[in-house]
Parts: C-alpha cells; structure tokens; sequence
C-alpha cells in the first residue's frame, strides 16, 4: 500500500543519508531462520533371487519433519547458527538466548566491532524480535538496531 511505500521510502532515504555521513554499512550483523524439511525414512538393501519380486515399501509420510536453522553473520561471515529441537519454533526467550551466543562468537571473531562503535543488528519485526526481552537484552549489549521498514 502506499504507506508502506513512503515508510520505506522514508528509512532507505535516511539510511543513506547516514551511510554518507558515517559509513556504517561494515558494522551490520543480521540473521535469518529457515525451516528445513526432512524424512529419515530407512531404506533396506534387499537379495533377491533372480526370479523374485522386491517388496514394496510404504511411501514417505505426507508430513515431513521439520527443523529450524537460524543463521547470524556481518560483512566477516557466518558469526553463529543453531538448530531448534524438531517442531521448536523461535521465542523471545530463545532469540535472547541465541543474540547472547553470537554476540560471544562476534567478541572473538571482531572484537573491535563490539568495542568500538558497537554492532548495529538488522532483523525484522517479527514478534520475538520486537519482544520486551529482546530490546533489553540487545540494549544490555549495546546494540543499535537498524528501523524496520514495515
């Protein structure tokens, strides 16, 4: 819709504004989930006789198994990733626990990022991510947070 336009209108024009002013761009860590669909079916080698016919075996369920990767990197490269239990979806509390992981990760790979001008995180706004607990844990670490868009 047309709000959305001029919002990201708004940001974009700001934001490179910004990047003009303050190159800020090598400073960016984000992060993605992804679901990843499986089926661990077990298949069995079988010895046949040569005028034998092979069993047949049931098809593969309708619903596969699913995991949740989440992936964190910057400008350095990939900082950290996480597989949720089977089923397991991202929480507040599991993204807090996930940002304390990769900021440990980030601390060692780019200490100077984290203790200069500080990691600026870009992510969306999903419900975990805008949740109170987030915004306290990333102003605990001294995260900016770059604004969404949307």
């Amino acid at each position: 819709n047309e709000n959305q336009k001029n919002r990201r209108f708004e940001v974009s024009s700001a934001l490179l504004l910004r990047n003009n002013n303050d190159p800020f761009l090598d400073r960016i860590v984000t992060c993605d989930e992804k679901w990843i669909l499986y089926d661990n079916r077990r298949r069995s080698a079988q010895w046949l006789d040569r005028d034998q016919a092979p069993q047949h075996f049931p098809k593969p369920a309708l619903h596969q198994k699913k995991v949740m990767v989440t992936v964190w990197w910057s400008v350095a490269g990939v900082i950290h990733h996480s597989f949720l239990n089977p089923g397991e979806t991202i929480t507040a509390e599991i993204y807090c626990q996930q940002i304390d992981e990769m900021h440990q990760k980030l601390q060692r790979m780019c200490p100077r990022l984290v203790n200069m001008k500080g990691p600026i995180l870009l992510h969306d706004n999903a419900r975990p991510h805008v949740a109170q607990p987030t915004l306290q844990k990333l102003n605990q670490l001294g995260y900016e947070t770059l604004p969404h868009p949307a």
